[in-house]
């Protein structure tokens, strides 16, 4: 990781180039020649001096981008993250629209360790597009995948790792960190008891071939860590969601065995009730999903999966729009849930709530293509 950050530091000071050019043109004589002055310091590597000349700068005129930028990245570079922290939250209230301040600024909160802070302007920034510098876009959305894997956000985390994966980039952090969110733990790799390192490598090893779509090595290394980890939680869950593109029968078998551990295991229980639902054998999905929703009454996944097994199994559709409508007011932007609630109203004969809601599937789905567009 601290190479990562070494370069980001790099790339960082390439962009505060960018806020001097913007600043100094409407600037006073005096600000530009503090900004000229902060920059041979940098160059000389006269990191004290350099700082010293930014706070005079910011001292003198608050609104001085360049000086919080350079300021918050000096302190960031000498893990000196609380002072970075605030030099970076000046910069966002003078630049609220500057996506690489707000990921900054959580970066330094990660460092001092207020982890709910990090998250929430991690993610403010990827969401206005951390994508102009490819070394910044990939430390932010490293680091954006431990947070939402210590938030429990795991899905999330691993689809975030696996942009990494089908870019063929081998860092070791990358796949630990895979290891951790595919295993469901809640946890940063600092965090990570040494006992059970080299499983967790084995499993984001092979998580991230099998994301690489490395398939056959993917298969071998799962089944070799299955093997070794028999009662490891989540293991058979994990193995079992894989084998179900190649080996149905054999997924759904791991995937049961997981349940026999776990009995209120969310995940495998939505999962197997979707794969049922896929054949459209809906008595013996419908079981898989009420245990899901009973286990979990927050998780949209089990609400969505019972909605439209109640829906399009004929079981009950007025209770699958209701189940349907609660998964949409737990993911509004989830497109699939619109599309979902988009044939449950037709079935019931709501035409105009179905014409709405395929109109939000519309919206969701160009937003959510948009956004994939800003990824690593």
């Amino acid at each position: 990781m601290k190479f990562l950050c070494c370069m980001l530091v790099c790339a960082c000071f390439s962009i505060g180039q960018g806020f001097s050019q913007k600043t100094l043109a409407g600037s006073d004589a005096a600000i530009e020649k503090l900004s000229k002055q902060g920059e041979e310091d940098r160059q000389n590597n006269h990191i004290d001096d350099a700082i010293a000349v930014y706070k005079k700068g910011v001292a003198l005129k608050p609104s001085w981008d360049e000086g919080w930028w350079y300021l918050g990245t000096l302190y960031y570079d000498l893990d000196e993250y609380a002072d970075g922290r605030d030099a970076f939250k000046h910069l966002t209230l003078i630049k609220p629209d500057v996506a690489v301040g707000w990921a900054m600024l959580g970066l330094c909160e990660f460092q001092t360790r207020d982890y709910s802070s990090s998250l929430k302007h991690v993610r403010r920034g990827i969401d206005l597009g951390i994508g102009t510098d490819q070394t910044i876009s990939d430390v932010v959305h490293y680091h954006f995948a431990l947070l939402l894997t210590r938030n429990g956000d795991y899905e999330e985390a691993m689809k975030t790792l696996g942009l990494f994966a089908q870019r063929n980039l081998e860092q070791p952090d990358y796949v630990e960190a895979m290891g951790i969110a595919a295993l469901r733990k809640p946890l940063l790799p600092s965090e990570l008891p040494p006992s059970e390192r080299e499983m967790v490598l084995d499993v984001g090893r092979a998580m991230y071939d099998a994301t690489a779509l490395k398939t056959a090595l993917a298969a071998t290394e799962l089944k070799a860590a299955v093997e070794k980890y028999p009662n490891q939680p989540n293991m058979h869950y994990i193995y079992g969601s894989f084998l179900l593109f190649s080996d149905v029968d054999a997924g759904l078998a791991e995937l049961k065995k997981e349940l026999v551990a776990q009995p209120a295991h969310v995940p495998t229980l939505v999962t197997l009730a979707s794969e049922y639902l896929r054949v459209q054998d809906y008595k013996i999905a419908l079981p898989y999903a009420e245990s899901a929703v009973q286990a979990n009454s927050t998780s949209f996944p089990a609400h969505a999966v019972l909605g439209r097994i109640l829906c399009e199994g004929d079981i009950d559709p007025a209770r699958g729009v209701k189940e349907l409508e609660r998964a949409r007011a737990l993911a509004p932007g989830s497109p699939q849930v619109h599309m979902a609630l988009a044939s449950a109203y037709a079935k019931v004969g709501r035409k105009e709530d179905a014409a709405k809601e395929r109109q939000e599937f519309l919206k969701e789905r160009k937003a959510s293509d948009e956004a994939n567009k800003s990824t690593p």
